[in-house]
């Protein structure tokens, strides 16, 4: 197979590629057979790239849907991270809320007033 690392030149220009492939070409291989083989050589190496694409494109797509349900999967993480989040600081507003009404309760008597501190009690809060 011809090597086609010279394709990839940015200013390749093909006439000097033919010109220097013909230059190697023994003194008793006739011209139309050694251009007939080069023709070949390229061919089958512009084969094997277009199998190399077919390839790494079909292995791309197969590869799309489970990227989809991985993203799918992570969005679902996200929010109910965001959902826990929420519920735990709402928590923790609540109960801030709770203590400092519990310690401030007042009663009020006909002539006093009164602040009865609320007993320490445990408070779960779900994470």
């Amino acid at each position: 197979m011809t090597d086609l690392s010279a394709f990839l030149d940015e200013g390749f220009d093909p006439t000097t590629w033919i010109n220097a492939s013909c230059a190697t070409k023994g003194p008793d291989v006739p011209l139309e057979k050694f251009l007939a083989e080069l023709e070949m050589r390229l061919q089958l190496g512009a084969e094997e790239v277009e199998a190399t694409l077919v390839d790494c494109s079909s292995a791309a797509l197969r590869r799309v849907p489970f990227a989809q349900q991985e993203v799918s999967r992570l969005r679902d993480d996200v929010v109910a991270l965001q959902v826990q989040a929420d519920i735990s600081s709402a928590g923790e507003h609540s109960w801030q809320a709770r203590t400092l009404a519990g310690s401030r309760v007042i009663c009020c008597t006909t002539t006093h007033v009164v602040a009865v501190p609320q007993q320490k009690h445990q408070t779960y809060i779900p994470c």
